[in-house]
């Protein structure tokens, strides 16, 4: 699917602190309705965005690559930058500002929905609603609460270190999740997360160091203050890719299926803390990568929160 033949500007912003963001206003000039800013996941940058935002007609698009991501990469965002939540989440408000935007829809997805409530309850006269794309309810910090060593989990967390050829990347990522929806858009969409050197080995533009110190401001941040805070309307959409959630209390006993239970066990208390702001979607089917898998069916969540971004009984 062809992206949108729209007035794209990509802008450069040296944030407060001294690091960088980047970001693009998809906007001709005649679109309709709140803007949308677009918060990707750890280790991606904002052209993951580009299936969904080529279903978004008429509507004026904010894409952001976050700090150390995409074209925000450089040696202004080092391992030693600050990564913490609340400040990717003032980030966001930066942008917001150097856009000319007083308020919008933000969309965040895995990380990013972290940023996404974050910036909700400490914002709520810039963020008019959220939606949170499979993250944001909870993170590592609730596997070391069910009983491991926050090391232990951080290294759990870390990712492979890649450094191969980059036919290879390409052959194994079309061969995961993702296989049975695999496209070009796709493919186009995943290119800007990764680095080729000159020995042809690809990398993330991340790196390992940056990926770490973000990890690292996950672990920090503890949702349920924003949870119980935030007023402002917002969608969570919690995927739910395989075997359905095992609601009798049963575990496994291996060390995979423990782990998988502790994330269930967060998620469950999580969703007893959401209050009358929050409206819940379970997408059976949907992987981690739902907006590469089914980017119209975001789309079309966006564009429902776009037309009803109210609570609920308020007349819009």
């Amino acid at each position: 699917m062809a992206l949108r033949a729209d007035s794209v500007r990509m802008v450069r912003v040296t944030l407060s602190d001294g690091a960088v963001a980047v970001y693009t206003d998809h906007d001709d000039g005649t679109t309709s309705g709140l803007p949308v800013v677009l918060l990707h996941g750890l280790t991606q940058q904002q052209q993951y965005w580009g299936p969904v935002l080529a279903r978004l007609p008429g509507r004026r698009v904010i894409a952001v690559d976050q700090r150390g991501h995409g074209e925000a990469s450089g040696p202004q965002v080092t391992p030693q930058s600050d990564f913490s939540i609340p400040r990717i989440a003032q980030d966001v408000i930066e942008v917001l500002d150097q856009a000319g935007v007083s308020e919008a829809v933000v969309v965040g997805h895995s990380w990013g929905a972290s940023v996404a409530l974050h910036a909700a309850a400490a914002f709520p006269n810039r963020v008019r609603a959220a939606i949170l794309i499979d993250g944001g309810l909870f993170g590592p910090r609730h596997l070391v609460a069910s009983g491991r060593s926050a090391q232990d989990v951080r290294e759990a967390l870390r990712p492979p270190a890649l450094g191969i050829p980059e036919p290879a990347l390409w052959e194994a990522i079309a061969a995961g999740d993702l296989s049975a929806y695999w496209s070009e858009d796709i493919r186009r969409a995943l290119a800007p997360t990764f680095r080729v050197d000159e020995l042809g080995r690809a990398f993330t533009r991340l790196g390992m160091e940056r990926h770490m110190a973000v990890l690292d401001g996950l672990f920090d941040y503890d949702p349920v203050p924003d949870i119980t805070a935030t007023t402002r309307p917002t969608w969570v959409v919690l995927c739910e890719p395989g075997a359905p959630d095992p609601s009798d209390g049963s575990s496994s006993t291996d060390a995979a299926g423990s782990v998988a239970d502790a994330w269930l066990d967060a998620r469950r208390e999580a969703i007893e803390l959401l209050g009358s702001a929050f409206y819940l979607q379970r997408w059976s089917g949907a992987d981690h990568d739902v907006p590469l898998q089914w980017p119209a069916l975001v789309a079309g969540l966006v564009e429902t929160v776009l037309e009803h971004p109210g609570n609920r009984g308020e007349t819009e």
